[in-house]
């Protein structure tokens, strides 16, 4: 009987934590978008005023890409009399730090730390955040290119006061299905899809896409040095003292996605390790409010304990397979799906794929990041420095 207990009950939270949850956001938004537009209400109070915006960036090792990214923000169509440039270099070896002397000499917007040590993004976004004099921070990483609006959208998700942070919407920028790019892509796309409903419904988006992100100068926290995962980290601050969380659909950015499993699997676990310590610093019910605190935890705290409901689902289904025939082939199923998972592994090692099977095979692949990250933030986290992914 405690078997089929354990069974059940992780059953449950997983089809919630995947498609009850989802499910129930997404239909719950869509139908107050279908309100507010039949009613002609304003999603935001008119504001002709335009706020002064500082875009921070810390960078390391960027030479590939950082030519093209400053030249996407100086192409941004918000007012240059208002708008700032601040980036640091976090010790850099490479070329990035010549490289950017090269754009500061011929535009006075930006300025240039070059930070000869190297002590990590959390570490370099407090000196950039305390030499900031815009309204609005926006904060941005070496590889999402900016659209020429994408600054103007975010600034203004700013007209109501209790807003206080606004995330871009990420696109991909190639239709590559190398590796793991397309499963990569589409779960990415549900992700953008379901903090954008958290948002619309209770303002409550719990962790912004940390490519680039936007928040009002005085609610930016001082970033504790040996932080992982700075944006969920900013986000859950902004929640717990009250104000509006919510993803901008017109603040258009594009990022190219990492296709080799090995770089994704080394991605996810970092994410994984902040994302626990930053929930051992938060703790369960980060808000005051209960729809912020409901938002993380379904969203957040059940998916980052997928792995033991899958593991306790697989072991229960094997336990009580012996007592009948459909327990039995539910553990074969899975064993099954595990095994040619691995097969995929194995494959994508010679550029070829399962097709249908990838996408298990990334699933699975997250939830044991999730299962490591856990580790690894139980261990112990001494600072904020890591490798970022290799560019493609």
């Amino acid at each position: 009987m405690a078997a089929e207990v354990i069974l059940i009950t992780a059953l449950v939270l997983l089809l919630w934590t995947y498609l009850g949850y989802p499910a129930l956001v997404l239909i719950l938004a869509a139908l107050k978008r279908n309100r507010r537009t039949e009613n002609s209400e304003p999603e935001y109070n008119p504001d002709p005023v335009q706020p002064s915006v500082s875009v921070l960036m810390s960078v390391y090792n960027e030479e590939k890409v950082i030519g093209e990214k400053v030249a996407s923000m100086l192409a941004s169509d918000y007012p240059a009399s208002l708008t700032e440039f601040i980036i640091g270099s976090d010790g850099s070896t490479d070329e990035t730090a010549g490289i950017l002397m090269g754009f500061a000499a011929d535009d006075r917007r930006i300025t240039i730390i070059d930070d000869g040590q190297r002590r990590g993004k959390p570490a370099m976004l407090n000196d950039l955040a305390s030499a900031a004099r815009g309204d609005i921070l926006v904060i941005t990483d070496a590889n999402v290119i900016l659209t020429q609006g994408a600054l103007r959208h975010l600034a203004g998700g700013f007209r109501l006061p209790a807003t206080g942070l606004c995330d871009a919407t990420v696109m991909t920028g190639s239709s590559d299905d190398t590796g793991i790019t397309r499963q990569e892509n589409f779960y990415g796309s549900f992700e953008t899809l379901l903090k954008r409903a958290e948002g619309d419904m209770w303002g409550a988006m719990p962790g912004p896409y940390g490519g680039c992100y936007a928040i009002r100068r005085e609610l930016l926290p001082h970033l504790p040095e040996n932080t992982l995962v700075d944006d969920l980290y900013v986000g859950l601050t902004v929640l717990r003292i009250g104000f509006r969380s919510v993803n901008i659909p017109e603040a258009l950015v594009y990022e190219d996605t990492q296709p080799e499993m090995r770089a994704q699997f080394r991605r996810r676990i970092r994410i994984a390790a902040g994302s626990f310590q930053n929930l051992f610093r938060f703790g369960l019910f980060p808000s005051g409010k209960l729809a912020s605190s409901f938002v993380f935890f379904s969203h957040k705290i059940l998916r980052w304990l997928s792995p033991l409901f899958l593991v306790l689902f697989f072991m229960t289904t094997v336990i009580l397979s012996g007592r009948s025939d459909f327990y039995f082939w539910m553990s074969a199923i899975q064993l099954i799906f595990i095994i040619l998972s691995a097969l995929d592994l194995v494959l994508d090692r010679f550029g070829r794929k399962i097709i249908l099977q990838r996408y298990i095979t990334q699933f699975l692949l997250m939830n044991a990041a999730l299962a490591a990250g856990f580790v690894k933030a139980i261990r112990g986290i001494k600072n904020g420095i890591w490798e970022p992914t290799k560019r493609v």
